[in-house]
């Protein structure tokens, strides 16, 4: 391990314990959001001391009975927060007795979901971080030469932390993407292929039953899409179209010159709000950065540019006109 992951490492410890000891202050708060956000290591790696933490809690009481039972009088001195201040995570791991095979082995299946609207980012144990979209579901299950990911619908990034000896696999219907270190997006959305989304590092793309020749490799800055029954179609991406194209892990949704009627289909998945759009204007484009959850200020937003007719009722806006524009 470098000596950055390790101070990275035992600032995470540090940050764990102070938080499980009591509330934050207002600057202490400020401090821990602010390291969070400097560098996505911060936060896998909090997520690994987290998980560390509840641990030790576990361990520590099948060792204090062993001890008692074996030697009663001999008193039990380490606490989980002493262990995790005073060694770091590695040391951590050595004083509970946990080996890294016991502790793969040890992992239940974890799921994880989002309603309507709703994005979450879920740090794993072993420094990964997985951001889940708009009602979306994920089963995660570490073993010793595996990490094993289900996409269960929707849509979701993962950063992945590097193991050449554990490879990090998303199973999303009949596709299977395997990465070893790097960061994308899968999709499954109903009435859609399955979409992969190569943002950093190469990814190899299967289909259940498939034989290796029918493996591709995906590298950063290209999109591939898997139709039902259709062979695989991978593409290269801009920049730009790759930055709109993630803009919903901070709640945003971006379009660029995109279709009123394709626009309210993609509102519709973050809010039960429903846009309805006059045909005679559903062609009408729009560009622009959006917040996701919000398509009562998209309506207006796109009323007002293009000269349109906007009607709001309780869980329904209506667009009509026939000025031309583009927003």
């Amino acid at each position: 391990m470098s000596t950055v992951n390790q101070e990275i490492d035992k600032r995470a410890a540090e940050w764990v314990v102070k938080r499980d000891l009591g509330e934050l202050s207002a600057q202490e708060q400020a401090e821990f959001d602010s390291w969070i956000a400097a560098d996505i290591r911060h936060l896998g790696a909090y997520g690994r001391a987290e998980a560390v933490l509840g641990r030790l809690e576990r361990v520590r009481s099948v060792a204090i009975d062993r001890l008692r039972a074996s030697r009663p009088a001999t008193p039990v001195l380490w606490a989980r927060r002493q262990v995790l201040l005073s060694g770091g995570l590695a040391a951590s791991f050595a004083a509970a007795g946990i080996v890294g095979v016991t502790l793969w082995q040890s992992e239940r299946e974890q799921v994880y979901s989002t309603g309507i609207g709703q994005v979450r980012e879920i740090p794993l144990a072993d420094g990964s971080l997985v951001v889940l979209n708009t009602n979306s579901k994920v089963s995660v299950k570490f073993t010793r030469d595996r990490r094993d990911i289900h996409l269960l619908q929707g849509e979701a990034l993962f950063d992945v932390a590097k193991n050449k000896k554990r490879p990090f696999i998303v199973a999303a219907g009949d596709m299977q993407v395997r990465a070893v270190g790097t960061s994308f997006t899968v999709s499954m959305l109903p009435q859609r292929p399955i979409q992969v989304l190569v943002k950093e590092g190469v990814v190899e793309l299967n289909r259940n039953g498939a034989d290796k020749g029918a493996r591709i490799r995906v590298r950063a800055y290209t999109q591939a899409l898997a139709p039902h029954d259709a062979p695989i179609v991978a593409a290269g991406v801009p920049q730009s179209k790759l930055d709109r194209t993630l803009a919903w892990q901070f709640g945003r949704i971006a379009f660029d010159n995109e279709t009123l009627q394709n626009a309210i289909v993609e509102f519709a998945r973050y809010s039960d709000v429903r846009i309805i759009v006059d045909p005679a204007v559903a062609n009408r484009t729009v560009t622009g950065l959006f917040v996701s959850n919000d398509p009562i200020g998209f309506a207006k937003a796109a009323a007002s540019v293009l000269k349109l007719q906007v009607e709001v009722n309780d869980r329904e806006v209506r667009l009509s006109g026939s000025s031309d524009g583009a927003l």
